[in-house]
């Protein structure tokens, strides 16, 4: 079997071929040459190159095309290395040149020649090795002058035009040229394939060079003359891009995504240039608003742009993607480019936005856990609010606009009938008003600390925005969008309680305040004729509103330094009034599961009062008695039956603390309660569920004492507990036989029998001491030969009484 196909086969040997001979030549170069005179190495250099350059032309006549490839690839490396020979033999004055000056005219000539020899010899490899060392005159001058970082970012984006502008002249002879134009090059793939490369290297030439160009201007000009030089690659950047994007509308010369990608390029040019000359006259600190600023600006401009476009089109035949329209491009770069722009502004704004917003966390933390307020100072510099108000400003101009042209809003169209609302339209402009809120709450409620306002000033400003977005959901119209009004609300409220933790009267009046307003909007969105999303809404509020009540609680115990045990009963206050609530709410129709989360909020309450005693047991077992009364109170509602169960058990832990407390070690007082309430419990589901086993019913409530006591009779030397335990036991017993209820019947003649045994077993042991030793060995084969002498007997008596046991309830 042939592992190598011919062509494979043949493509090696010419590439192996070529190498060779490359090496040879350039071993005779360095190695023999000096042994020749001038003209002798003249007359070899120029017979070997123009060999192996003409080469190809008869080549192609015997179609021998790959090797006529080869044979030119072979011939332009050695004009190559022809040209360093003669330069290092110093032919004609060659070395008095300067080593990038020479460099830079030789691969400039061969970046032209190769491609017109290319042409001439029908060969397709001398165009792309042009195009390649084309790259390189521009870099090489700009060494040989003595450039800057701005010089090579300049060079290299004038290459970038350079290959654009043949790519242009290109595209338009291949398309509207003879089709043996594109038969000279290798046909419609080469042209393909070659059309391809230059956008590669062409876009990857441009974007390095603006790289470095945006990297000099914004990190390491520092007057206004090194800003004003950066703007000529800067610039010349941005003509390219806006060039491209109006100038290829062939996309097949250039691609839609590529045409607003230029456009986007040249809009971050544009930024970066305006930003880097903004920041050497602004005061310090302003630098990052002075990218910001333009950003925004065309940002809006390009926002605008796409509005007066209309919607964007979709293929009628087929429910594909959505498609701009060919002419919208350059407002989409520049729409995407200005966002990223004023997006990364954001990103270098952040840090201190967030240090802003939560300075008071330190000190409320210091005061609350230490007792003692350090001072401290909240300021922000102007310049990052700037710059987040300009991103505001930009989504609401984006939302609104996308609103108009969609022609429906955010939440709008949801209850209007109709059908034909573009559905990722719709989403994409909540999204931008849902972000509009997101950002719109801190922007506004950090201007305070920006004018350097006093503390309780910002309070009172984040507390009136509450207020009023409360008002603003409360009031609004049916149909009008919640989730941004709700976000709006959600930080506002996040950002007051935050603020408020640096001084104690602020977190009792926030949190009030906010369990109040909780409270109202769980009422009013929970109605009867509320949408889902209201409903979610309800339920989350009223949660939230017993939580708070139970944050203002303890913070109320820690202001007035009552202890944690007092406390407690403060926020087992709140859990009643939480009960209560979700009671009030429950006999309302339609508020059912508002109730329900203000029920489990009241729980979670519970618990955290229950916690706050645990170091203190007198406080812990009244707080356990009070929570399990309120247990059995919750258990009058028909739907909360269940509640008894943990009521009961709560009472019993009550009791348990407080027998912890006297020093009560028997287990008997620990667990006759549980089997009280275990048994009329278990009694009243048997009467009232019928069917229930009675290992259901009795099981628990009969082993939660008689087995703890069975244990402890073990090791208990007197006979006042094997007395009462066997008469437990009988009792059990007999009530089993009587009622014929298995639970009962085995646990107590099995308690009955371990009792006896236990009573029996000192004289037995007395008894077998006194007896001699084969006695017991003896008696024990009398028992066995008398148990297998009546053997079928004793199995069919034992499978009776397995049946009877079976039988009962």
């Amino acid at each position: 079997m042939r592992e190598v196909s011919a062509p494979s086969a043949r493509t090696a040997l010419l590439i192996v071929g070529g190498v060779l001979v490359v090496v040879a030549a350039l071993v005779f170069t360095v190695v023999s040459w000096g042994r020749l005179g001038i003209g002798g190495r003249a007359a070899v250099l120029l017979a070997v190159t123009a060999c192996a350059l003409a080469l190809p032309q008869p080549l192609r006549r015997r179609k021998l095309t790959a090797t006529a490839e080869a044979a030119a690839a072979v011939g332009l490396a050695l004009v190559l290395l022809d040209a360093y020979a003669a330069r290092q033999a110093g032919l004609g004055g060659l070395d008095r040149v300067g080593t990038a000056s020479y460099w830079a005219a030789l691969t400039a000539l061969m970046a032209v020649g190769a491609p017109v020899y290319g042409w001439w010899m029908r060969l397709r490899l001398p165009l792309p090795v042009g195009i390649l060392l084309a790259r390189l005159p521009g870099l090489l001058a700009t060494a040989a002058l003595g450039g800057g970082a701005e010089d090579y970012a300049t060079a290299m984006i004038a290459t970038a035009a350079v290959d654009f502008a043949a790519l242009y002249a290109f595209t338009a002879h291949a398309t509207t040229g003879s089709a043996g134009f594109r038969d000279r090059l290798g046909g419609e793939r080469t042209v393909a394939a070659l059309v391809t490369g230059v956008r590669v290297v062409g876009v990857g030439w441009a974007l390095l060079g603006g790289a470095l160009a945006a990297g000099y201007a914004v990190a390491d000009a520092s007057s206004p003359a090194e800003v004003m030089w950066s703007w000529v690659p800067l610039g010349l950047l941005a003509l390219l891009g806006m060039t491209l994007c109006r100038g290829f509308r062939d996309s097949r010369a250039l691609p839609f995504a590529l045409r607003s990608g230029s456009e986007g390029v040249a809009v971050v040019a544009l930024v970066v240039a305006v930003g880097a000359g903004l920041g050497c006259v602004v005061p310090s600190g302003w630098a990052v608003a002075g990218y910001a600023a333009p950003a925004a600006l065309i940002a809006v401009w390009a926002t605008v742009c796409c509005a007066r476009r209309g919607r964007w089109e979709k293929p009628a035949e087929s429910g594909g993607p959505f498609t701009p329209p060919r002419e919208a491009a350059a407002a989409v770069g520049e729409l995407v480019a200005a966002s990223t722009m004023l997006l990364l502004t954001g990103v270098v704004a952040l840090p201190a936005l967030v240090y802003a917003l939560t300075r008071p966390v330190v000190p409320g933390v210091t005061l609350w856990f230490n007792g003692s307020p350090h001072p401290w100072s909240w300021q922000l510099a102007p310049a990052p609010l700037v710059v987040l108000w300009l991103a505001v400003s930009v989504l609401a101009t984006m939302a609104v606009l996308r609103t108009r042209t969609v022609g429906t809003g955010a939440g709008i169209g949801a209850g209007t009938g109709d059908r034909h609302v573009d559905r990722h339209l719709d989403r994409l402009a909540n999204v931008l008003y849902n972000t509009t809120a997101l950002a719109a709450v801190p922007a506004l409620l950090l201007l305070p600390v920006a004018l350097s306002l006093p503390y309780e000033w910002v309070l009172a400003t984040a507390a009136v925005a509450s207020l009023a977005l409360t008002a603003i959901l409360v009031r609004r119209k049916p149909g009008t969008a919640l989730v941004p009004r709700l976000a709006a609300l959600a930080v506002t409220d996040a950002l007051a309680l935050l603020w408020s933790s640096a001084d104690r009267v602020a977190v009792l009046a926030a949190w009030g305040t906010f369990a109040a307003s909780a409270a109202v909007l769980a009422h009013v969105l929970s109605a009867p004729t509320a949408r889902p999303a209201e409903r979610a809404t309800a339920r989350v509020a009223g949660a939230l509103a017993v939580l708070a009540l139970g944050v203002e609680a303890i913070a109320t115990g820690i202001t007035a330094d009552l202890p944690a045990h007092i406390t407690a009963f403060v926020v087992l206050a709140v859990a009643a009034i939480a009960a209560g609530a979700a009671a009030a709410w429950h006999r309302i129709p339609g508020r059912e599961q508002v109730s329900t989360a203000a029920e489990v909020a009241g729980y979670v309450v519970t618990a955290t009062a229950i916690t706050l005693t645990a170091f203190h047991p007198s406080a812990l077992s009244l707080a356990l008695a009070a929570t399990g009364v309120g247990g059995l109170a919750i258990a009058l509602r028909p739907d909360r039956r269940r509640a008894a169960l943990v009521g009961t058990a709560l009472l019993i832990s009550s009791s348990w603390v407080r027998l912890a407390m006297a020093d009560v070690t028997s287990p008997e007082a620990y667990t006759l309660p549980v089997t009280a309430a275990a048994l009329v419990i278990g009694h009243r589901r048997r009467t009232s569920t019928p069917g229930t086993g009675s290992w259901t019913a009795y099981g628990a409530g009969l082993s939660a004492t008689m087995l703890p006591s069975l244990i402890a009779m073990w090791s208990d030397e007197h006979w006042l507990r094997p007395l009462l335990l066997g008469t437990a036991a009988l009792l059990a017993t007999v009530i089993g036989v009587r009622t014929r209820l298995q639970a009962p019947l085995i646990v107590g003649s099995g308690v009955l029998l371990l009792v006896g045994v236990h009573e029996l077993a000192p004289t037995v042991v007395q008894v077998l001491g006194l007896l001699p030793r084969w006695v017991p060995l003896a008696t024990a084969g009398l028992l066995l030969l008398l148990l297998g002498a009546t053997y079928e007997k004793r199995i069919a008596e034992a499978r009776r009484l397995r049946d009877t046991v079976r039988s009962m309830g």
